[in-house]
């Protein structure tokens, strides 16, 4: 049997559960909650939902269907309280990044889906694309020997102003952090160890603080990773590095290459097949609904993407080095 799903917020990366979900056959919408009426009209053409299925509030959408869970894809700064709404519901829960924006809200959020018998999962979907997944892939396995160290680096320009975190301290770490720290631990396969950030804003930076940022995270696996982001340089670039024993694996756009010493030009790697990202992300929430294994997207999993967000913006105001399962913990 499907599951039914209530979708909260369903314009901009709202869009994407209530396009895809017409097209499976293991998730059914039944509601549309959404503050704007004008955002309702093309998720209830895309969904086929009547008028009558959408509502202002996840409360009055509770109240009028039958469901088993929620997604909630709406302004981060909502999130901590939509979520708790939504476990203390006893409704599965499906939410966009970043989780909460404290790691503390987060860790609330998990502890009370675990008390109502309920699943979270983090709609980390960046990870997921065909590159990203053949680069771990091979670090995993250690086809070109031990991980020891990379630089991850992504710089752009956001020429259509501030987005969510325009008012936040540190905006880049989560805004896109959240991302690369979560893509940086699945390349590596390991829990950070310890961490040191600076959260820096430029002169002609349109937001409030945090723009960009460097770090250094040191992985229990005993491999380091350098990282400078910022959207707010004038020229775009991304580039992913980590040097095994047997070469670089460098990751370029859509392209991975390996490099050595002795050779000028790199070597380019086939990559490994890979479904959509959205399409993971609600085939590893379906098997988790159905009682399979705790995926690495889920609640608990990503507190630890949280609190390396959460982390690196301490080290940055304290100027210190982050203990990281120490700060985890605490």
């Amino acid at each position: 049997m499907a599951h039914r799903l209530i979708h909260v917020g369903v314009t901009g990366r709202g869009r994407w559960p209530v396009n895809l979900v017409p097209q499976r056959d293991d998730f059914e919408s039944v509601a549309l909650v959404d503050i704007v009426d004008e955002k309702l009209e093309p998720a209830m053409e895309a969904s086929g939902l009547a008028e009558s299925a959408c509502f202002r509030t996840i409360e009055q959408a509770l109240n009028n269907v039958e469901s088993d869970a929620i997604v909630v894809i709406t302004p981060p700064d909502l999130h901590a309280e939509m979520c708790l709404e939504t476990v203390r519901a006893g409704k599965h829960l499906l939410v966009e990044k970043p989780f909460t924006k404290t790691l503390a809200s987060a860790k609330q959020v998990v502890k009370e889906a675990e008390e109502n018998g309920v699943t979270v999962l983090v709609s980390q979907n960046a990870k997921y694309n065909a590159a990203t997944v053949t680069m771990r892939r091979l670090i995993q396995e250690e086809v070109y020997g031990k991980a020891s160290f990379g630089m991850q680096m992504k710089l752009s320009w956001r020429s259509k102003g501030v987005h969510h975190s325009g008012e936040d301290d540190h905006s880049y770490l989560w805004e896109r952090g959240i991302h690369d720290f979560d893509t940086m631990r699945f390349i590596f396969a390991s829990d950070p160890e310890r961490m040191w950030a600076h959260s820096f804003n430029p002169s002609w930076s349109a937001y409030k603080a945090g723009a960009g940022a460097h770090a250094w995270i040191e992985f229990e696996s005993g491999a380091t990773c350098g990282y400078l982001c910022c959207f707010e340089s004038h020229k775009n670039g991304s580039v992913m590095r980590v040097d095994c024993e047997g070469g670089t694996l460098e990751l370029d756009g859509g392209k991975l290459t390996l490099k050595h010493r002795e050779k000028d030009e790199g070597e380019e790697i086939p990559l490994d097949e890979c479904p959509d990202s959205t399409t993971v992300i609600l085939d590893q929430w379906n098997d988790y609904l159905n009682g399979g294994d705790e995926p690495f997207n889920s609640g608990r999993n990503n507190l630890t993407t949280v609190a390396m967000v959460e982390g690196c913006g301490v080290a940055s105001d304290e100027g210190r080095v982050i203990d990281f399962q120490e700060y985890l913990n605490a």
